[in-house]
């Protein structure tokens, strides 16, 4: 299927966006970075590191450092970027994250500029059915010790980055330091870290940097302690050589991660059964492995860059009854995602006003997905293995003038895979006016979404083969200095073409309008079959402001975001979450010891409200074939309409820390409270089959992490 301009144009939504995109503005402030949570800064005895170069001008852009100061981050990245606009944690036990009303399926993690799998322990954490997810997990597998300054894109993808229609996690990898080796031990509730880097030869060009970790609550499992019948256990290595010379550099990386979830039943003769769960053992592996290069070379009025990366996770989950009798009924759930990814970007500087860009991004993916339920009388298999292969050459043409910057540029992406063959045509449009205290910017984009779970579920559409979900997108953002206050405001407007829906139904009728798409799941639904063609909707506003600098006083940074998320033929997504506000307030106080040599206290806060998910309604499980251990799992109603909400989500954090500079040594010690009030929050409702009813599974209360770090120079 051929998707161009025209064929765009001929939808009425998307000749509103079309318009819109050349009427409307968008924006970003002068000094973006000051509307960072508290500006650029560093620890204090950190090294300085170079400031990320954002790939596009609506990048949000983020500090490693701000991943230690800030509270309830758990070091991981994806979890500070909850904190910003647009963006919210669907569930406060895993990092899964609906940007703008996306499913957090819709997003995709970059390392080096390279597409990735996800990178992250334990996927199965905060999801509907504790199956494995392919966008998110308890904690990132990328430790913050390995991170340089990276960069969060909610929309204004640059032309040589696709394969999203939700958010772009671009994470760097940081070079080690070139001049002296450096260690670092970090202990902590959420781990042990110990990382070391320093120069490789004499002439400090190359450094390598390597840092281990194993989970703390694997540590206290080996020693026999019990978390309610629950161990949890997370080890990775992650691993990077950088060379750099005049006029470039190359980096070669690895990422490799193990993750367990070990739940056992109470026996039932000694202990009470409360709810479901507790009539299972459950078995929960993932192991993860990345591997890649990436380099750049400058010339007089040009550069090339690229890089190369593979990567694959595999996970692997088995459910039994604890009850002898009937141990026979057994479910397991297999996933094994892998990509290939590469890139290749050439650029060149035409005159002092113009410049060129122009390559290829290539990504090849292969999803095997498998569930097995199994009883002495009958065995039901549900899956598939679907693979796809993306090539997609693209160009783009900038031209600055005194306060005027046009970009426009268009890739070409041909998805080939069994059922599938289908170019799509994504262009892109961003217009940047400047002035002395503001900027405005207009930007338009259209982006494909290699499928994951949904061509596993889905069937032929009639007579049509498999297709690609489309998205486009436009957003209108001013900011501007007021005084000592940055201040940025956001319209965003977002609707995705083509989508896979449930089962084939239309609901027409005034009182049942509505119907499921695959922007409402998030974990694979084994009971579902995808039959229908459908497109949703999504539009909002979010609004900033920040202020203060970490090194004369408070400082602050603050955003709310109004969103309407509309499901197929005008019912409300899953992901319709209609406001979000976040806001982070810190300072720190500098002084000398007795002895004259430097420490600071600190001390950030964080509060964080949204309103819940929509849900559908929640009935008993249909008798499936049979098979006992079916009965024990109970799929939402996909014919209600999600006209209710969970409920409100409400959680206040704070981060203490004390920092401490040595000759040789920095330390810092640190407690953090997550959700220090001890709210009580829902995650989800499921039909509880033991209590015969629907029940609720509740987000985490307070928890404390308390950590010590201490870098050796």
């Amino acid at each position: 299927m051929l998707l161009s301009l025209p064929c765009l144009c001929r939808q009425p939504a998307f000749f509103l966006l079309l318009i819109g995109a050349f009427a409307a503005f968008s924006a970003s402030l002068f000094a973006q970075d000051t509307l960072s949570f508290g500006g650029v800064y560093d620890l204090p005895g950190a090294e300085v590191r170079a400031t990320y170069t954002p790939v596009s001008p609506l990048a949000q852009r983020f500090t490693v450092e701000e991943v230690y100061r800030l509270p309830g981050t758990f070091y991981d990245p994806a979890r500070l970027v909850a904190l910003l606009p647009g963006v919210v944690q669907t569930n406060d036990q895993a990092n899964h994250l609906s940007v703008r009303g996306n499913t957090p399926n819709a997003n995709l993690w970059r390392l080096n500029g390279l597409a990735i799998v996800n990178p992250n322990h334990t996927a199965n954490a905060g999801t509907f059915y504790d199956f494995p997810t392919l966008s998110g997990g308890g904690v990132n597998a990328i430790s913050a010790q390995m991170l340089d300054n990276s960069g969060f894109l909610a929309g204004g993808l640059p032309v040589e980055y696709g394969f999203a229609t939700g958010g772009t996690f671009d994470l760097r990898l940081r070079p080690g330091n070139k001049t002296k080796p450096r260690h670092q031990v970090q202990a902590g509730f959420i781990g042990f870290d110990l990382s070391t880097e320093g120069p490789i030869g004499k002439e400090g060009k190359t450094s390598y940097l390597i840092n281990g970790r194993y989970s703390f609550t694997g540590l206290l499992a080996d020693m026999g302690v019990d978390f309610g019948g629950e161990e949890i256990r997370f080890t990775d290595f992650n691993g990077h050589l950088h060379h750099k010379w005049d006029s470039g550099e190359v980096s070669v990386f690895s990422i490799l991660g193990s993750s367990s979830n070990i739940f056992r039943g109470p026996d039932s003769t000694e202990q009470e059964i409360t709810e479901q769960k507790a009539l299972f053992d459950i078995d929960f592996e993932s192991d993860l492995a990345v591997a890649g290069a990436s380099f750049k070379k400058e010339f007089t009025a040009s550069s090339i860059a690229g890089g190369i990366a593979y990567s694959s996770m595999q996970s692997d989950r088995d459910q039994s009854f604890t009850d002898k009798d009937i141990n026979t009924s057994s479910t397991t759930q297999g996933v094994n995602f892998r990509r290939l990814s590469a890139n290749l970007v050439y650029k060149r500087i035409l005159s002092a006003k113009s410049e060129l860009k122009a390559g290829v991004e290539f990504l090849r993916q292969r999803l095997a997905a498998q569930a097995d339920f199994i009883d002495t009388a009958s065995t039901r298999s549900i899956g598939g293995h679907p693979r796809l292969v993306a090539t997609s050459p693209f160009i783009a043409y900038q031209l600055y003038g005194r306060r005027n910057t046009l970009i426009v540029g268009a890739r070409g992406s041909y998805f080939d895979g069994p059922r599938i063959g289908e170019w799509v045509i994504e262009p892109r449009v961003r217009w940047i006016y400047q002035r002395r205290r503001s900027t405005l910017t207009a930007n338009f984009e259209v982006s494909a979404q290699p499928p994951g779970f949904e061509l596993i579920t889905a069937e032929r559409l009639g007579r049509r083969d498999l297709f690609i979900p489309v998205g486009a997108q436009f957003s209108l953002r001013y900011g501007r200095r007021i005084g000592k206050i940055n201040f940025a405001a956001t319209l965003f407007a977002q609707e995705r073409i083509e989508e896979y829906g449930l089962l084939g139904r239309r609901f027409t009728s005034p009182d049942n309008r509505g119907a499921v798409g695959m922007n409402d799941f998030l974990e694979w639904d084994p009971n579902v079959r995808f039959q229908a063609m459908y497109s949703s909707y999504r539009y909002g506003m979010e609004v900033e402001v920040a202020g203060g600098r970490r090194a004369i006083g408070w400082y602050y940074r603050g955003n709310a975001t109004l969103l309407r998320s509309d499901a197929v033929f005008g019912g409300l997504s899953k992901y319709h979450i209609p406001y979000a506000i976040n806001w982070t307030l810190g300072r720190e106080w500098t002084d000398k010891d007795r002895k004259n040599r430097a420490k600071t206290l600190g001390l950030n806060a964080a509060i964080i409200i949204h309103s819940g998910e929509r849900r559908q309604r929640i009935l008993p499980p249909r008798n499936t074939n049979g098979i006992r251990i079916l009965r024990y799992f109970a799929s939402p109603d996909y014919a209600s309409v999600s006209n209710s909400s969970i409920g409100t989500y409400f959680r206040p954090d704070l981060r203490l820390y004390k920092t401490k500079i040595r000759a040789k040594t920095t330390t810092t010690l640190a407690v953090d409270l997550q959700n220090a009030a001890g709210i009580t929050n829902v995650g989800s409702v499921y039909y509880d089959t033991f209590l015969d009813r629907p029940n609720e599974r509740l987000q985490l209360g307070l928890i404390p992490v308390l950590s010590y770090r201490i870098v050796w120079r």
